[in-house]
């Protein structure tokens, strides 16, 4: 299992609606989203909010065999579910995945373990 961190922006004024998806993911579409996850391979999956003081982020870890793909399959999948996620991506992150490269890509730079 290989793991990625994506760093997304989230848009002005979205926090409140962005909390509200997330909660929508494990509640009303916990099964839709379960189903996604296995789809996609995703093992492991935790999503961070961190606010600066110019904006709000969300990171999201994920663990999966091929970590690198996982957009793209999202892109290219066909359940309901997913068309409905890449449209919450794109409206509170601005995250178009139609448009490769156009999102942040995350570059593992330093890990530490303890012995």
């Amino acid at each position: 299992m290989r793991a990625t961190t994506y760093v997304w922006p989230i848009l002005p004024g979205k926090q409140e609606a962005w909390r509200r998806y997330c909660q929508v993911l494990v509640g009303r579409f916990s099964r839709e989203y379960a189903e996604s996850r296995r789809q996609l391979g995703i093992k492991r999956e935790q999503i961070w909010l961190a606010q600066t003081l110019h904006s709000d982020l969300a990171i999201v870890y994920l663990e999966a065999q091929h970590p690198e793909d996982l957009l793209v399959q999202l892109d290219a999948s066909d359940l309901p579910f997913d068309r409905w996620l890449r449209k919450q991506l794109l409206e509170l992150h601005g995250l178009n995945l139609a448009q490769p490269r156009l999102y942040p890509v995350s570059e593992l730079i330093l890990a530490w373990q303890a012995p």
